[in-house]
């Protein structure tokens, strides 16, 4: 069977099925609409998501999934189980997870929380993960930070401290306040 003998049937089924149903012929429907409530008061949206964000060179910048995703009229939004892989600029990359995440009204930044972990695998294969209650995510400077206490941990050492500011770009960390390093055989 040919392509176009196929493509020519699914096309009849397709406007069978569209007739039928402007027919009214559907016995299982009503005449009346279904009625549909976002939840929240959210004005639209998604579950299982997944989003692509390409950079200025049109290559992946990041990839982000979420469970659910609440837009509301005011341009806030809301996250459930959200999950991002960065590409850096360099030769790595970064991950980060959390369990909500919050846009505010007329802002792009993103507000995680419920417990926040980056990983950062190390080209050397030196790995980094970082545990903090709360973080900012602001794409629009390719940032991560929070001023909320971070552990670090890497091999043979643990870091703590308050307040952190990752550039994902310069692919650079900077830890903020009460620095505290634990080295560990």
């Amino acid at each position: 069977m040919s392509l176009r003998v196929a493509i020519a049937g699914l096309l009849i089924i397709a406007l069978g099925l569209v007739g039928w149903r402007l027919l009214g012929l559907n016995s299982t429907h009503t005449q009346s609409a279904v009625v549909t409530n976002t939840p929240a008061g959210s004005d639209y949206y998604m579950r299982n998501a997944i989003i692509y964000q390409m950079n200025e060179q049109g290559r992946l910048a990041y990839r982000s999934t979420v469970a659910e995703s609440l837009h509301y009229p005011d341009d806030s939004a809301r996250l459930r189980t959200i999950h991002v892989h960065y590409i850096t600029g360099t030769d790595s990359f970064w991950t980060l997870q959390a369990a909500r995440g919050q846009v505010p009204a007329g802002s792009r930044d993103l507000h995680l929380s419920g417990g926040v972990t980056l990983h950062h695998p190390k080209p050397e294969s030196k790995s980094v993960v970082i545990q903090t209650s709360n973080a900012w995510v602001r794409p629009q400077q390719d940032a991560i930070e929070t001023q909320a206490h971070v552990t670090a941990h890497a091999p043979g050492k643990v870091v703590e401290a308050d307040g952190l500011h990752i550039d994902l770009d310069n692919d650079e960390m900077d830890l903020r306040h009460n620095v505290q390093v634990h080295y560990a055989p």
